[in-house]
């Protein structure tokens, strides 16, 4: 199979202090790479990491399978005491949150520099 780069997803993770930062690109549709980042982001969550920060700026497309990772790793963060914002939401991605009323679940800020303020 090839990679298409609009139903594949990548991401890449950086530390701001306490915080980790994942920039996700492409589509959660439940690929083996949004699996990849979802037990990359539970162990760091195991290992005592508790600040996280989804920049969701090069996200096309999100299903339901997408949807369900995102509150599976909400609410193991939040059950382990720690904090998960989605930052740079698009349009589309904003939507479906609204619609799904997820929007009222998740923190959203307009910029990963309002969600690492907010975590300080």
């Amino acid at each position: 199979m090839s990679f298409n780069p609009d139903l594949n997803m990548t991401y890449t993770q950086e530390s701001h202090g306490d915080v980790i930062v994942f920039r996700l690109e492409g589509s959660l549709m439940g690929d083996s790479t949004q699996q990849q980042f979802k037990e990359n982001l539970l162990r760091l969550l195991d290992a005592g990491q508790k600040k996280f920060i989804l920049d969701l700026s090069a996200v096309r497309n999100v299903n339901s399978s997408g949807l369900g990772s995102l509150i599976t790793l909400f609410s193991r963060t939040r059950s382990a005491g720690g904090d998960l914002i989605l930052a740079n939401v698009p349009a589309n991605v904003r939507n479906l949150l609204h619609i799904t009323r997820l929007d009222t679940v998740f923190t959203i800020k307009e910029k990963v520099e309002e969600a690492l303020e907010s975590l300080k």
